[in-house]
């Protein structure tokens, strides 16, 4: 990328909409647009984005500037892996070496890979800084020197201008693909064997994050069995069961896994949530944006948009899941039936309500046994179900050895629920009062298994009153909204919302990512949501928050407003 023009600018060439959870690209390319833009690289992104790799390029678009480094920043850190195309021309562009910069700092504090490719010079030169590299140092210092003579404020100084040296040097030395030694300069054969690397790498990260789902590994095993990407027809998977047993994490964990194997493929996540908030011509439209690989999508109504969906997937291999489905329309209208989909397509559905899926198991039932499966994961046993309460409460996988019983009795409390473990344990760490962990476990055995909302509500009331009311404002209005649009509010009224944030963080209440998202699982944003409705269940006028817009329209119109309302 990196070119110190226009053209170095940053933009969301992606191949899918709406990742899950992992960071919206999986692959960043750092070039000098000068040298590979309408070659060599626009063949690399044409084929990883081929094999439904998210990639991260420029497009021409964004103008230098403050939002195009923040946007290139932000690409940068939701990227896996970084891609640099060292060729002779890359060392005189300072965007490339800025990107280069941030990327070896990523790599050494959170671990994202970087695969140097050496596309016309080689890895002694890049490591040296020799030839051509040598010449575009000397006119950088020049530059900076001039810069100093005449009095100007230097954007890039002689600190600057080293830490480009070593970040070079670093990369020089990594194990990357030379063109010229690897495939003898044939520039197709190397794209292919970056895009083989690149998958293989993807496969490796997924099975090393899965290693850290307690529980999950032999669960996601068994809905890979119902997967069966090698059965030439269309299926569909239901996972279904209560809200808290990880029925998400399952489908995240396949779809992150599988969906290299596919032509198209696209998550939607919180359907329920989705289509209450902005309908379901909107969730109509998010999917195939995925499928067309386009922002641009005009749905007159869901019954176009129906037609469109069933026309661009007729043909194709897709992957897609819906999460959190609550409603049979929700798959008539997004996913409809098998006859929508081209061979090997897979259909994931998650649901609460099994009853939604009752229209898959009756086309099972008249003699098509092959387009449906189904699997509801089980709870955790009592040793996962300890080492998941442990992992959140002490950061590892056993319990100290004073704290072995009591740990033992409250994570038996939570009945298999990976949620409760994991909020609970949250809650208890760092306390080392034993008293206060009795006293927890008491508070605990008392809640029915059933009622997950008692269990959850323990770690809400510790909390003070600002964390409670953002905790609150996040599970009604703000889940999927970026951070930074409540701050100021949360700043105005001086709840110190940063150091609150963290805290809902820590306690696994809330997660932001990457992309400062805010998120919340949805059996934590239906107790947020209880909470507000509390003795006051029709009087939508005395409720604190309203997320839904046609009780606040209403409440509006009819000025039925009693207290101080957020909506």
């Amino acid at each position: 990328m990196g070119d110190g023009s226009a053209s170095a600018s940053a933009s969301t060439s992606t191949s899918a909409a709406d990742p899950p959870l992992f960071g919206v690209y999986e692959v960043f390319l750092n070039f000098c647009g000068q040298d590979t833009r309408y070659g060599f690289t626009d063949f690399l992104f044409t084929s990883l984005t081929r094999e439904g790799i998210r990639t991260f390029r420029d497009d021409n678009n964004i103008p230098h500037g403050e939002k195009f480094g923040s946007e290139l920043f932000k690409a940068i850190n939701d990227s896996k892996i970084f891609i640099p195309v060292f060729s002779k021309n890359y060392a005189s562009r300072k965007w490339c070496l800025i990107e280069l910069t941030h990327m070896v700092q990523r790599m050494k504090n959170r671990g994202q890979k970087i695969l140097p490719i050496f596309y016309d010079v080689t890895p002694d030169v890049v490591q040296h800084q020799r030839g051509s590299y040598e010449k575009a140092f000397r006119q950088h210092e020049e530059a900076f020197r001039q810069c100093r003579k005449r009095k100007r404020k230097c954007r890039h100084n002689k600190k600057v201008i080293q830490k480009w040296k070593n970040a070079l040097k670093k990369v020089g030395k990594l194990e990357g693909l030379e063109l010229h030694k690897k495939t003898s300069g044939y520039e197709g054969q190397l794209v292919t064997v970056i895009t083989d690397t690149v998958s293989k790498i993807l496969m490796e990260n997924n099975k090393h994050e899965n290693s850290y789902l307690v529980g999950m590994p032999s669960r996601i095993e068994k809905v890979e069995k119902l997967l069966n990407i090698h059965y030439d027809g269309v299926r569909f998977i239901g996972i279904h069961g209560m809200g808290g047993l990880g029925k998400t994490t399952i489908a995240e964990v396949i779809y992150n896994k599988y969906q290299h194997h596919f032509e198209c493929h696209s998550f939607l996540s919180d359907v329920r949530e989705t289509e209450s908030r902005n309908g379901l011509v909107h969730l109509q439209k998010q999917l195939l944006s995925a499928i067309l690989k386009t922002k641009t999508i005009h749905v007159n109504d869901y019954e176009d948009g129906i037609r469109q969906i069933k026309g661009v997937v007729g043909r194709k291999k897709v992957l897609i899941v819906l999460d959190d489905v609550n409603d049979k329309s929700q798959i008539e209208r997004l996913v409809g039936s098998c006859e929508w989909f081209g061979a090997r397509s897979r259909i994931i559905i998650t649901t609460r309500n099994k009853e939604v899926l009752r229209a898959l198991e009756i086309t099972k039932e008249e003699g098509h046994p092959e387009v449906y499966r189904s699997f509801q994961p089980d709870y955790l046993n009592p040793f996962e179900s300890l080492e998941l309460f442990c992992k959140h409460a002490f950061g590892r996988k056993n319990p100290p050895e004073d704290y072995k019983t009591l740990s033992e009795d409250i994570s038996s409390t939570a009945a298999g629920l990976p949620l409760v473990l994991k909020v609970t344990g949250s809650s208890l760490c760092g306390e080392r009062k034993k008293d206060l962990w009795e006293e927890r476990f008491e508070e605990l055995k008392n809640i029915p298994e059933w009622e997950v909302q008692k269990s959850l509500r323990l770690s809400f009331e510790p909390l003070s009153a600002p964390q409670k009311k953002i905790f609150l404002d996040i599970a009604c209005l703000f889940i999927g909204h970026n951070k930074i649009n409540p701050l100021y509010m949360w700043d105005d009224c001086g709840f110190y919302p940063r150091n609150v944030l963290n805290v809902l963080q820590c306690k696994s209440l809330i997660t932001i990512g990457d992309d400062d998202i805010l998120r919340m699982h949805d059996q934590l944003r239906d107790l947020g949501r209880q909470i507000v409705r509390e003795g006051k269940l029709d009087d939508w006028g005395r409720w604190s928050r309203l997320w839904d817009s046609d009780k606040a329209f209403e409440v509006y119109r009819t000025g039925q407003v009693k207290s101080t309302i957020l909506f």
